[in-house]
């Protein structure tokens, strides 16, 4: 790949999608949008394009990540790496949808691993 992978993250806690979106682009990515809902998520990923979207299971608007993602995977055919509090969450996911999941409290190398993937994929 010969530019910096893009990425989006959909995240409703700022202090952690900051960090995030900082740990990430010091990993040599370019993180071309931050959504604190699933509906954003999905407008991001439209007008942005990304490589990968990073999406938090549960987001600020009600709806849940699970749904922004299937729309990101299915409908613009980006792959999608699910982040959760929950560690029993990963069991709900459409796995169709989602190429990677990592339960709260994560490291950035262990979701620089599955972007990796995610972006082979």
């Amino acid at each position: 790949m010969d530019h910096k992978p893009r990425l989006i993250v959909a995240e409703d806690d700022p202090l952690i999608a900051w960090a995030v979106r900082v740990g990430l682009a010091d990993q040599g990515y370019e993180v071309c949008g931050w959504a604190d809902s699933g509906r954003e998520a999905v407008r991001l990923a439209e007008l942005h394009r990304p490589d990968v979207a990073v999406v938090d299971f549960g987001l600020a608007d009600g709806t849940d990540g699970m749904a922004a993602a299937r729309e990101i995977s299915s409908r613009l055919g980006i792959p999608v790496v699910m982040c959760s509090e929950d560690a029993g969450a990963g069991d709900c996911a459409d796995e169709a949808a989602v190429v990677g999941w990592v339960s709260r409290p994560y490291r950035i190398s262990d979701l620089n691993r599955l972007i990796a993937a995610a972006i082979r994929h």
